[in-house]
């Protein structure tokens, strides 16, 4: 199955970038200068649709195409590294979200009204990196689920504070589209852990994994377009490569079906 791994993070990317593009020419023509509030820009109904086509197209694509195949739920079957270096390639979403929650914590930026919350969440990014180099190290091993099962929380704590930091902040822009992809995005990547630790809690639940972690692809690109500061930035950079690692090893683990027997149908 890695040509079907292939291909969807291949196109999860390319909608990716055409999501960027559009975010940042809707940055460039969001505000009115006299206000400062944003501008009637017919590139944010442009936006909305891709990222609502993207959703729609890549749920049909799950459901109804990928649903032919087995997905493991077993950590060791559903998890398993079948391409060369994946368990070095694993590990580099999690040195970057620790490079990120580094300077995130020594320098939160300017005009802040949370620095203080900015900070716990660089810290809470650093542990979510340890949670993930954890889950890269003893995900696919039968005897370490428990270890899994730790690395899991720490990155879910992590989502959880980046969401409530982001949140916080977004509260008093009136600019909507200045924040709402970022609340999206982090939402996303808060539901794609919720779906992958159901690999380490015998709950598995290959397709939610799938469309969540491809979504939040999508959305941590298109949110790094944003003036947050390098931290922040290199911090949806991080996710996003971490949802698309994590794509392409559940995608690869698939299982073509067994053909039934000929007079067997129906028959348990």
């Amino acid at each position: 199955m890695r040509s079907e791994a292939f291909k969807l993070t291949s196109v999860t990317v390319v909608i990716s970038a055409v999501g960027f593009l559009l975010r940042w020419l809707q940055d460039m023509r969001i505000a009115n200068e006299e206000t400062g509030l944003a501008a009637n820009a017919p590139i944010s109904w442009l936006v909305a649709l891709v990222i609502l086509a993207t959703a729609v197209v890549l749920a049909g694509y799950v459901l109804f195409y990928l649903r032919q195949f087995d997905a493991p739920t077993e950590p060791e079957k559903a998890l398993a590294a079948q391409s060369p270096f994946f368990g070095i390639i694993s590990l580099i979403p999690a040195v970057l979200l620790a490079a990120a929650g580094a300077m995130v914590l020594i320098d939160p930026g300017e005009d802040l009204m949370w620095p203080g919350l900015h900070r716990l969440c660089g810290g809470a990014a650093i542990l979510g990196a340890f949670g993930a180099a954890v889950i890269a190290v003893n995900g696919p091993k039968e005897d370490r689920t428990a270890q899994a099962r730790k690395g899991t929380l720490a990155y879910m704590l992590f989502a959880v504070i980046w969401l409530i930091t982001g949140y916080r902040d977004a509260a008093t822009d009136p600019q909507v589209w200045r924040f709402v992809v970022e609340i999206f995005a982090q939402c996303a990547v808060l539901l794609a852990v919720y779906y992958y630790a159901g690999y380490f809690f015998h709950s598995a639940h290959p397709w939610g994994a799938l469309f969540t972690c491809c979504m939040a692809v999508l959305l941590c690109i298109m949110s790094a377009i944003d003036d947050n500061g390098i931290g922040m930035t290199l911090m949806y950079a991080a996710a996003a490569a971490q949802m698309l690692l994590w794509t392409f090893n559940i995608t690869e683990n698939l299982k073509t079906k067994p053909l039934t027997p000929v007079g067997q149908e129906g028959k348990e």
